[in-house]
Formats: C-alpha cells, structure tokens, sequence
C-alpha cells in the first residue's frame, strides 16, 4: 500500500511539474499585399486578380510554427492608393478569401461602387465585415495553410487607369511555447 501511495505521489508530482514548462503565448501579425491594377486605353475594364499571403513572415511565429494551436481573426482591412486615370471612376467588385491552396474563395466579400479617387484621398483603411461564420473559415485558413489566398475581381467605369488595392490583415496565432 505505501508502494502505491508513493508511486501515486511520485506521478501527481510528474504531471504537476510537467504543466508548468508551456504556456500560450500570442502572436501578432500584420500582413499587407497589394493588388496593382493597371489598365491601359486598349485594355479590359476588368480586373482578375489572385495572390497568396502567410503569417508566417512573422519571424518570431516561423520558429513556433509547429506549436500553434488556434489563429485569431483581427480584422481584414483594404486601402486605395496610387491612383490615377480617368475621373470619375468607380470599382465594382470583390475581394474574396481562400486557403492558400484554393483556386477559388471559400469567402467572396462585395465593394460595390467605390469611388477611387475618394479612397485613394482618404488616409483611412475601410474595415471589410465579416459574419461569424466567415471568420471562422478564415481562421481554419490560417490553421490549414498558415496563410491566405486573396482574390481581387470586378471591373472600372473608365480607362485608363491605374490603382493599388492593399488588403490587410491583422491576426493573432496563439502557440504553446516553453516557459522561459
């Protein structure tokens, strides 16, 4: 009995000082791409734009890439800049969200009548809405690929023209790291 009790003794102490040698820590990261739209006076109104972004730029978050356990959506935000061409002009369009490997968006968010010259003027980023839903795919996104594919489709009123579209992204991945 006193062999069971110091073995049970010996496990409970094993396990309690095992907890303590992890702890969460939380990871921050920006991630800015910019879609350049360039459309010449012979060219499409059209725009079909695809490219890929990882929170892994992050370098703090690179080395702890195989302990995260869950990500956290911030907030995905865009920013007109560099604009130029015929005025008035007016976008029309998405911006829509994949897994880094997706040829398609899982995640299709609209930007209806956006006047360009407006939000190249304005220093403000516009914060895109997301449901709950949807921000619980991106963040499996993230879990899946440690990163996103963003597509930009839609179309202009007038060409020439040229703009960036610059979508950020601001998440938190949450990893299991040795107590220091």
């Amino acid at each position: 009995m006193k062999k069971l009790s110091a073995l049970f003794l010996l496990a409970a102490i094993i396990v309690v000082s095992g907890c303590g040698k992890l702890k969460e820590k939380r990871f921050s990261t920006t991630i800015n791409h910019a879609f350049e739209v360039d459309i010449q006076e012979d060219g499409e109104l059209t725009i079909d734009l695809n490219n890929t972004i990882t929170s892994l730029i992050n370098e703090e978050l690179k080395e702890v890439k195989d302990k995260i356990k869950s990500y956290e959506l911030v907030n995905i935000r865009y920013k007109i800049w560099e604009f130029w061409g015929a005025e008035p002009n007016l976008f029309d369009g998405s911006i829509g969200i994949g897994n880094m490997n997706s040829t398609s968006p899982g995640i299709t968010l609209a930007l209806t009548d956006v006047d360009l010259r407006a939000g190249n003027d304005s220093p403000n980023l516009v914060t895109l809405n997301l449901n709950s839903l949807d921000k619980s795919k991106v963040e499996q996104y993230f879990m899946d690929t440690n990163g996103l594919r963003l597509f930009l489709n839609g179309s202009v009123d007038q060409k020439p023209v040229h703009f960036k579209i610059q979508v950020t992204v601001d998440i938190d991945a949450i990893a299991e790291v040795k107590k220091k």
